[in-house]
């Protein structure tokens, strides 16, 4: 009886420490300037509707809208494209990292005009 009850509060702290879509919310990171010099600052704004995921890059009157975002169950990556105001495309794809902490993360590579960067998103 004692192992049961073990197991279910341990099941019910991991299900609590998770808490809504894996995607949803600010996530906040950093990617070399593309001549060197300081790094260019990226914020993500993400959402997810019950069917989709929607969002910008670097929220406010610049803002870049998300044409498209996908999250892969298996190995929890995440793919997402944007498209700057000049015609340049932005892709990232990433793998989240742990997964049940609120201020979990994303490694991955964004590519920006062409170039790749190793990017590590927080989510803030």
């Amino acid at each position: 009886m004692r192992g049961a009850l073990a197991a279910l509060l341990l099941a019910a702290t991991v299900a609590g420490a998770q808490e809504g879509f894996p995607l949803d919310g600010t996530w906040r990171g950093e990617r070399p300037a593309a001549g060197g010099g300081t790094p260019v600052t990226i914020v993500m704004v993400l959402q997810w509707d019950g069917k989709n995921i929607t969002g910008v890059i670097n929220p406010g009157p610049k803002a870049i809208p998300v044409t498209e975002a996908r999250l892969i169950p298996e190995g929890w990556r995440v793919t997402l494209t944007a498209q700057t105001p000049d015609g340049k495309p932005i892709s990232f794809e990433g793998k989240i990292e742990d997964l049940g902490a609120y201020d979990r993360k994303i490694a991955g590579t964004w590519t920006e005009g062409g170039r790749a960067y190793a990017v590590r998103m927080v989510r803030e």
